[in-house]
């Protein structure tokens, strides 16, 4: 287990887009929480890309161990994910992207897809033909631009169906939507919102009187009113919460596979759908249709709890284990030691088996590291064939091992302690060609002689340094 500080950089405003993704951030922020994990919130403007990069370059200075950011802009943030990354801080992009950056990992729905959903729902609703106008948002956010790709894609398999591209008139200085405009929205046969102006569209349609179909992004409780009056016929919703709440875990877990030399890969979260009640009408085909597409289109959704159980499963896993051998790591040991010592105090006897590899320096010197990751990979492997299920095999780092013994006296402990010299004996690790012999130095100690953990650790480590003072055995290859 490794105490982690993590930045989380996204939007607060407005709250009816950004609560369900901080949500999602707070829930693995009380998950990871055991882990030792804190996590950082510093929220900025939307799309304020001045206010990311003052954020990031500060970062630079006060060394969080990871980040995980919704950016801003595709491209203009990458030169600081790139000085983050070249500094051994994990970059997490979420919700939007920075695919040209050397970013550890995206979490977040696949926009292309979304936009491709998005299509075919558009034209199932436009019964495969008319003019629909599309609202795709800036080009320059990679994911409205993916959203877009994906849509017009889909259109295209739908010879009867056309695009059109439109822009959102600028409110700020209207004091109305044009006329004009507001005709063009009442002559489409379908409108496509792939920015976050959707609620703002929808009411111009209504102010239009525009009958045709409406597809867009972002199920917020203010689109509520207008999925009820079937203004919108369809929503996709990127699931905020799942993003938020991944954006963290995803941000740890590199964090863990950072120091093992293991790259993270990221998370794509798979889209919903919310309909207005248009979608249940009398028109039985259209409705068998769009029930198959969700259908298909939202069967993820349903191992949703088990995805969440499974990855904090494998942080946790990755979190109390030597990532080498996979046995536990020297933190997880003092847990479980103090655990036992508590419980043998009550329930019966104690042992601890303290290992120390004998020469090891040399194995490294003389024959190289990937080698001696293969003979400390070979001991662990060894220790688990020697001993029980209840017992609790550890490294502690570089040539150290150590091995619990619940409900095992010191006459118990010496039965064990001579089984693992035993296998020893007939063990050797594969190097280059040859095969390398093994020598251990086991020192042992039970709870009797010992009145708390620490001094047990105490009394095994002097035996085994006793037993290696006597030991002359040197790895040799045969």
């Amino acid at each position: 287990m490794r105490e982690a500080s993590i930045a989380i950089i996204a939007p607060l405003q407005p709250e009816d887009f950004f609560d369900l993704l901080w949500q999602g951030v707070w829930e693995a922020t009380f998950d990871l929480a055991p882990f030792g994990v804190q996590v950082r919130n510093l929220p900025t403007e939307r799309y304020n890309v001045a206010g990311q990069q003052e954020i990031l370059s500060q970062l630079l200075e006060d060394k969080v161990d990871g980040i995980a950011v919704m950016p801003a802009h595709a491209e203009a943030l990458n030169y600081l994910i790139d000085e983050h990354e070249a500094q051994g801080t994990p970059m997490v992009t979420f919700h939007g992207d920075a695919p040209e950056s050397r970013r550890s990992a995206f979490v977040g729905p696949d926009p292309f897809q979304a936009g491709v959903l998005a299509g075919e729902l558009l034209a199932k609703l436009m019964g495969g033909k008319g003019r629909a106008l599309s609202f795709p948002g800036s080009s320059d956010k990679h994911h409205l631009a993916q959203r877009e790709q994906g849509f017009r894609a889909e259109f295209a398999e739908h010879p009867g169906c056309t695009v059109v591209t439109s822009t959102m008139p600028d409110l700020d200085s209207l004091q109305a939507f044009p006329p004009e405009w507001l005709e063009a929205l009442r002559s489409a046969d379908g409108v496509y919102v792939g920015n976050e102006d959707l609620v703002s569209i929808a009411a111009a349609l209504e102010q239009a009187g525009a009958c045709g179909p409406c597809v867009g992004f972002g199920n917020t409780d203010p689109l509520q009113p207008f999925l009820a009056r079937k203004t919108v016929s369809a929503v996709i919703d990127e699931q905020r919460y799942l993003q938020g709440y991944f954006a963290v875990q995803k941000a740890y877990e590199a964090i863990l596979k950072r120091a093992q030399g293991v790259t993270v890969s990221g998370i794509r979260v798979p889209s919903d759908v919310a309909l207005a009640a248009n979608a249940s009408d009398s028109r039985d085909s259209l409705h068998a249709a769009f029930e198959m597409l969700l259908r298909h289109r939202t069967e993820a959704l349903c191992s949703y709890k088990q995805r969440l159980e499974q990855a904090n499963a494998e942080l946790e896993n990755l979190a109390i284990t030597d990532p080498l051998t996979g046995l536990l790591n020297r933190r997880k040991f003092e847990e479980v030691l103090e655990n036992e010592v508590a419980r043998a105090r009550r329930y019966g006897p104690l042992s601890l088996l303290m290992i120390d590899l004998n020469l090891f320096k040399q194995v490294n010197d003389r024959h190289g590291h990937q080698a001696g990751d293969e003979v400390l990979k070979g001991v662990a492997q060894l220790l688990r064939s020697c001993c029980r299920e209840t017992d609790a095999c550890a490294r502690l780092g570089g040539d150290e091992f150590a091995v619990i013994l619940p409900h095992t006296d010191s006459a118990a402990a010496e039965v064990v302690r001579n089984r693992i010299l035993k296998q020893t004996a007939r063990t050797t690790v594969p190097i280059g060609g040859q095969e390398l012999s093994l020598s251990l130095s086991i020192g042992m100690a039970s709870l009797v002689e010992a009145p708390d953990a620490l001094a047990l650790v105490a009394a095994a480590d002097a035996d085994m340094y006793r037993v290696k003072q006597a030991s002359r055995a040197e790895p040799v290859f045969r």
